[in-house]
C-alpha cells in the first residue's frame, strides 16, 4: 500500500502538502507544477485515497439470478453453497444482496437495470445475455458451460480434473471405464429451455477415451441419485464389463453404488469409483467414496468480488477464473 509520505518523498515536498494536493485542497499556496508533479507520482505509483471515516460508502446493490428452482437447489448442495459463498462475502463486505431471481419463473431484464452488477448461477442462451446486457453490462457467469468473450465468469475445475482422474484409472489399470452423469438445460429468460448443452465432464471423458482408443460407455440423465442407479444397471446390461466409473455428482454416484451389490461388485476392488462434489455424507456411506472437492464456497466468493470490481469499474477487462479443484482419496478408489 502505496502511503503519503512516500510520495512526500519521491516529489520532495511535504506529507501535509502531498495530502492537501490529493484532497484537492485549492486554498493551498503552491505552485501548479509542484501540483502536477504530486499527482502524477501519485497515480504512478497506483496510490489509492482512503475514504475518511465520516465520507459515506456507496452501497452496491447485487442481484442473484440462478437458473435453478426451488425444489432443485433443495436437493443439490452445490449449488447451495455456491449461493453461500456469496452471501457470506457481500456481509462482509457490505453489500446488499437484494434479490435471488429464479429464471424458471420467468423474469423481466429491465428489472435487472436497478442493481449495480448481476450474478448469474448456471447456463442461460446466448440471446438471453444478449438481453440482460442491454440493461445491465455488469455481469458475472458462475459455473457456465458457456464462455463469452465479453462476459466475466468464475467456474470450476471440471475438464482438466476429469483427464487427471481418468489417467490415474488408467495407470491403476484400468481400461473399461464407464462414465455416468447430467446434461444441462439452457434457459431462456421466460423460463423456458430451447437447448441443452453437455456437461464439461462428459466431453473431456469421450475426448480422452478417444486419445486412448478406447471405448466410451456413458449414460446420462437427470441430475438425481436415480440417473446413478439407472445407467448403472444399462452399463452393466448384457454381460458388459466395467472396471471403472467416473460420476458426475455425488448424489448420482450413491445411486450406482446402491445397484453395484446387485452384480456382486465391490467398489473399490472390482470397480473403482470417483466422483464430484465432495459432500459430508459421502466421508461416511460404505465404502466411502473418492470425490473431487469443487470448492464452492470459494466460487461464490470469487463471483462477489468480480460483480463488486465491475460495480466499482475497478477495471475495464473481462476476467475468466478458474477455481482449482482437489481429490479426495477413499476406499472407492486409491492410487496404487
Amino acid at each position: 500500500m502505496v502511503t503519503i509520505k512516500q510520495i512526500a518523498t519521491a516529489t520532495g515536498v511535504s506529507s501535509s502538502t502531498v495530502s492537501r494536493v490529493l484532497n484537492s485542497d485549492m486554498t493551498l499556496s503552491v505552485s501548479d507544477n509542484t501540483r502536477q508533479k504530486v499527482i502524477d507520482t501519485a497515480k504512478q505509483l497506483n496510490y489509492i485515497k482512503k475514504a475518511k471515516k465520516n465520507e459515506k460508502q456507496k452501497t452496491i446493490h447485487i442481484c442473484v439470478l440462478t437458473v435453478f428452482s426451488e425444489s432443485r437447489e433443495a436437493r443439490d448442495t452445490y449449488w447451495r453453497q455456491i449461493y453461500m459463498g456469496i452471501e457470506k462475502a457481500a456481509y462482509q463486505s457490505g453489500v446488499l444482496i437484494d434479490e435471488i431471481i429464479r429464471i424458471d419463473q420467468g423474469v423481466d431484464a429491465m428489472l435487472l437495470g436497478n442493481f449495480d452488477a448481476v450474478i448469474i448461477l448456471g447456463n442461460i442462451s446466448e440471446e438471453a445475455i444478449t438481453k440482460i446486457r442491454e440493461i445491465n453490462h455488469n455481469i458475472v457467469l458462475v459455473d457456465s458451460t458457456v464462455h463469452y468473450d465479453d462476459v466475466t465468469a468464475v467456474n470450476p475445475e471440471l475438464s482438466q480434473m476429469t483427464y487427471r482422474i481418468l489417467d490415474e484409472l488408467y495407470g491403476n489399470g484400468r481400461r473399461h471405464i464407464g462414465f455416468i452423469g447430467g446434461d444441462n438445460d439452457v434457459l431462456e429468460l421466460d423460463g423456458t429451455s430451447k437447448s441443452k448443452i453437455n456437461d464439461p465432464r462428459f466431453d473431456s471423458y469421450h475426448e480422452w477415451m478417444s486419445l486412448k482408443q478406447l471405448q466410451p460407455q456413458s449414460f446420462i440423465g437427470d441430475w438425481r441419485p436415480e440417473t446413478g442407479s439407472q445407467g448403472t444397471v444399462k452399463l452393466l446390461a448384457d454381460g458388459n464389463i466395467i472396471d471403472a466409473l467416473v460420476v458426475a455428482s455425488d448424489p448420482i454416484a450413491i445411486g450406482a453404488i446402491s445397484i453395484l451389490k446387485n452384480y456382486g461388485l465391490e467398489p473399490g476392488k472390482d470397480i473403482d469409483i470417483v466422483s464430484f462434489d465432495n459432500l459430508d455424507i459421502v466421508a461416511y456411506i460404505i465404502p466411502p467414496l473418492t470425490t473431487v472437492e469443487l470448492s464452492p464456497l470459494a466460487l461464490g466468493k470469487t463471483a462477489l468480488a468480480q460483480a463488486i470490481e465491475l460495480s466499482s469499474a475497478a477495471h475495464d477487462w473481462t476476467n475468466w477464473t478458474t477455481i482449482p479443484s482437489s481429490l479426495k482419496y477413499r476406499e472407492t478408489f486409491k492410487l496404487k
